[in-house]
């Protein structure tokens, strides 16, 4: 399957930054401090897996630290790019972005922390993916480093039926005011793998709300329980050190953000 966010100039890409950029949805308040206090604590260079458009990258590389950013997407790699062009040398000498798959990757070198931001490890549909994955991530931590990944905590209301097909999303890019909607036409539910599949359609709308542009895109989505969650991460040879049901440092809840620190 191809990724969502294939296809340089594609609605799904472009609309990234409307969505998710300007003003962030309730289950991402926060991350950027989140992320950034936990690289400070770590101390070393920071590597950032499915980094996208830079969301998180760009404003740690402009704190000073030392970032890397893998995406497996080029085109949403492009645009980080130009971001990091666009903010100056305070940022762009301070990032380095390499186009690969977090399950199948060797940097050459080591960092204080390795972090998989916004659900983004729940791409990997399988549990041999999410072990690949954890062991490039083992690989590249130096001694005493940490790392952290944010799922979601799964609602099991949302597993059944429907599983709220309809849910919509719709912001204006920061850069250049374009306005997008995102609608969920149809979610299929795989219990057996713990794969949902949802339909996206999103929408590029004009003046006077007339469709500029429409298109519709598969998203795959594999749920993790929180104590499936624990012992994966034990039999790849990390210890939880922490973990919060959102960016604020709240406890563990049902139906809310799963978000792990491991050593």
């Amino acid at each position: 399957m191809s990724s969502f966010y294939d296809g340089t100039g594609s609605i799904f890409v472009e609309a990234y930054d409307a969505f998710y950029n300007a003003d962030p949805p309730p289950m991402i308040a926060g991350d950027v401090a989140f992320y950034e206090r936990l690289a400070r604590t770590s101390g070393g260079p920071v590597l950032e897996l499915a980094c996208g458009t830079g969301r998180v990258a760009l404003p740690l590389a402009a704190a000073g630290r030392d970032v890397t950013g893998v995406d497996s997407a080029e085109a949403m790699l492009e645009i980080a790019q130009r971001k990091a062009d666009s903010a100056g040398s305070s940022v762009r000498d301070h990032l380095t972005l390499v186009q690969g798959d977090m399950t199948d990757l060797d940097l050459g070198r080591t960092f204080g922390l390795v972090f998989v931001a916004f659900r983004s490890f729940q791409l990997l549909l399988t549990i041999e993916r999410q072990r690949q994955a954890l062991q490039v991530i083992r690989r590249h931590m130096q001694p005493g480093g940490r790392m952290a990944l944010h799922l979601f905590d799964p609602r099991l209301e949302l597993m059944i039926g429907d599983g709220g097909a309809g849910r919509v999303m719709s912001g204006t890019h920061p850069v250049t005011g374009r306005r997008y909607a995102g609608e969920v036409l149809r979610a299929d539910i795989d219990h057996v793998s713990q794969v949902r599949w949802d339909l996206w359609r999103y929408t590029e709308i004009g003046a006077n709300d007339a469709v500029l542009a429409e298109a519709t895109r598969q998203m795959a989505l594999r749920w993790t329980y929180r104590w499936e969650l624990h012992h994966l991460l034990e039999a790849c040879g990390f210890t939880v050190e922490a973990e919060f049901s959102d960016f604020f440092d709240t406890g563990p809840a049902y139906g809310r953000e799963l978000i792990v620190v491991a050593a």
